[in-house]
């Protein structure tokens, strides 16, 4: 087994994690249906969470060109499955069995929250870009994306409009998913 291999299947948990913790909130959030409400916002959030998780996952593909031997860009590395994990858990709900739940309010509590560790989340996944051997020639390439939703992340920490949430939450999913139609994956967050 090589390192990169051996990382992997540290990786594949960490991802694993949060993915299984979003899908189970999808669950409990459809088996108390009749007790949500307003589930649009944060279904289209969540569905953009899951896009990143699978995009974040194929990106580390590219890392097996890297000689991991020191702790440093291993922690580096392992930062942003962290960091999905916990987006995870600020953005999906507790569905109370006795008391109906207002998602859309849910989201809006949670906001601040989520899109700050998007952000955090963004960096992070760039931060280890540099240890590709390629980085000097693509960087460019690789930057667009995490620019675009970033802006329109920040632009969302300033607001509460429901018609500017809504269009942006569109936003990024549309714009991930035209992206992982034509758009080889490069690196951990290269969309």
């Amino acid at each position: 087994m090589s390192k990169f291999e051996f990382i992997m299947m540290f990786v594949s948990v960490v991802i694993a994690f949060a993915m299984a913790e979003l899908l189970m909130s999808w669950g409990r959030i459809i088996r108390n249906r009749y007790r949500v409400q307003q589930p649009w916002l944060l279904a289209g959030w969540s569905l953009w969470l899951l896009i990143i998780m699978t995009y974040h996952y194929l990106g580390f593909w590219e890392y097996q060109a890297y000689d991991f031997t020191r702790v440093a860009p291993m922690l580096l590395f392992l930062a942003a499955p962290i960091m999905m994990v916990l987006l995870t858990f600020a953005l999906m709900p507790e569905i109370r069995h006795y008391r109906t739940t207002n998602l859309e309010n849910h989201f809006y509590q949670q906001k601040n929250w989520f899109l700050v560790m998007v952000i955090i989340f963004l960096l992070l996944a760039r931060a280890s870009d540099p240890l590709l051997p390629d980085f000097a020639e693509t960087w460019p390439q690789r930057i667009v994306g995490t620019v675009l939703v970033s802006l329109s992340v920040i632009w969302l920490l300033f607001t509460r409009s429901r018609w500017v949430h809504f269009g942006l939450m569109l936003f990024n999913v549309s714009y991930l998913l035209l992206v992982a139609f034509y758009v080889p994956v490069r690196g951990l967050t290269a969309f």
